[in-house]
């Protein structure tokens, strides 16, 4: 999506944030006015896709409440929300918490008021249909966040018009927003094309909006329909131009943005744009001069950077040194380097895009509910051999010592398809919802040292702020 140019008009427009209700709306520009022609319903969509780059700064918050709360990833110990969430002693008045209830919920109402009022402008049709469908699936994808986050919320499906608007909703159930959630997927998926090109490039797809079903169903331990649609991509993979890159540091190359195992990404452009990425920043080493200087805020722990096997090329993504600014190799302990442009020289101008479906994570969908249906079956092994001779280093076709076999357990294939999870999909945002969806959040990382978790961690606190403004947001049991 290479919507380098959100327009102000259309930010403004979409100001007031369904379940955030304390932000006055704009009189520079009533809604009524702006929505009168197809650049327009464009705009508009533009403005929802964007909110995903302001969930943290520079989308840092799907790294803080994805990775940091398991047994990846340490912070620096310098900022008492992240360490509270990564000690499991989260309260109620987490900044982190709450900024990102805030800023999906603005996300929510922008698609909500995208839905409403596209289909009364004159356009053309198939655009109007495609935008609609837009906005549907990032509906379903900022709820998809908040409810595996927080349980069943307030679930808003109309444009907020007032600061009254929201204050006396009662949380849906999660099963409610599910239900919501597959909707607007289902419907999204007919509506969209197969591909976008040129400047649309990373616009949400009809094959993005079928592995994010699968994503849910997977999450709601729905195998059936988490192997249909993740078949369904793969089946149709030549058609939507997916596959996988020969080697994994290609999938994070800047020049491969948007590239084949692209199914849907955060889309940053550095470069001076005022649009880029911190997320090289924030990975690099504490005063490394990387990006100016590295901020060393989210670190890999020591038990993930000794859990690779011996040849497995992801683990050369980590760096253990630096070249200080007189040209001097700095040793220091091991750090993420997914991320990485040379050509960044300050904080936010990075033009690395941040992955949040990639077609590997497909068929490892495939691969893990196929297995939970049949056990290792010929083609659930043919899902997941491709991502593993890849991180080896062998060709991606053609049989080779690093692959799976029929021989293992259907027990034994589950444990190895989340090992596979846990080593490709480091730095991704991942590993927490991985653990939560497969029950294994608590007692893994009890069984690793991490004695303050209980079950209460398996959802975040509703804000305490959102509970002050409605008294009907109910509070998650244990905080």
């Amino acid at each position: 999506m290479k919507i380098k140019n959100i327009l102000a008009s259309a930010a403004l427009a979409f100001g007031l944030g369904a379940c955030s209700l304390e932000e006055t709306p704009p009189s520079s520009l009533a809604p009524v006015n702006f929505y009168t022609n197809a650049n327009d319903a464009t705009a508009a969509v533009n403005a929802v896709y964007d909110i995903a780059n302001q969930v943290g700064d520079q989308s840092r918050n799907f790294i803080i409440m994805g990775d940091l709360p398991s047994d990846d990833m340490d912070p620096l110990l310098n900022n008492a929300d992240r360490v509270q969430l990564w000690s499991f002693q989260t309260i109620a008045t987490n900044s982190v918490v709450a900024q990102t209830w805030q800023v999906i919920y603005q996300g929510i109402n922008r698609a909500n008021t995208a839905i409403d009022r596209i289909p009364g402008i004159s356009m053309d049709e198939t655009l109007k249909k495609r935008l609609i469908g837009e906005a549907k699936f990032l509906r379903a994808y900022y709820y998809f966040y908040l409810v595996r986050w927080y349980g069943g919320v307030p679930l808003m499906l109309t444009e907020t018009q007032s600061l009254s608007a929201g204050k006396d909703v009662a949380r849906a159930s999660a099963d409610e927003t599910y239900t919501q959630i597959i909707k607007d997927l289902t419907e999204a998926e007919t509506a969209l094309p197969d591909k976008f090109t040129g400047a649309d490039l990373g616009r949400v797809t009809a094959g993005a909006a079928k592995a994010m079903l699968a994503r849910v169903y997977l999450t709601r331990k729905d195998f059936p329909n988490a192997r249909t649609k993740a078949k369904e991509v793969i089946d149709n993979a030549a058609k939507y131009g997916y596959g996988l890159f020969d080697k994994y540091i290609d999938v994070f190359a800047i020049s491969n943005k948007n590239g084949k195992e692209s199914v849907f990404e955060i889309q940053f452009v550095g470069g001076g744009s005022g649009q880029g990425s911190g997320m090289v920043t924030y990975f690099a080493p504490e005063n490394s001069p990387i990006t100016g200087r590295g901020f060393g805020s989210f670190i890999p722990t020591m038990d993930l950077y000794n859990s690779f096997k011996t040849g497995d090329k992801r683990k050369e993504l980590f760096i253990n040194s630096y070249v200080d600014g007189a040209g001097k190799t700095v040793n220091t302990f091991q750090h993420f380097n997914k991320y990485v442009d040379p050509a960044a020289k300050a904080f936010g101008d990075a033009n690395n895009n941040f992955p949040i479906i990639r077609y590997a994570d497909v068929l490892m969908m495939f691969a893990e509910a196929e297995n939970e249906i049949s056990g290792p079956t010929a083609a659930a092994l043919d899902a997941i051999n491709p991502v593993r001779r890849r991180a080896f280093g062998f060709p991606l076709t053609g049989a080779s010592s690093a692959d799976f076999t029929a021989a293992l357990t259907k027990d034994a294939f589950r444990q190895a398809i989340w090992d596979e999870r846990r080593w490709e999909f480091n730095a991704e945002g991942h590993r927490w919802f991985d653990l939560v969806r497969t029950d294994r959040l608590v007692p893994l990382l009890k069984a690793k040292g991490k004695t303050n978790i209980t079950e209460t961690h398996k959802l975040y606190p509703i804000p305490q702020r959102e509970r002050d403004l409605n008294p009907k947001l109910t509070q998650n049991p244990g905080y």
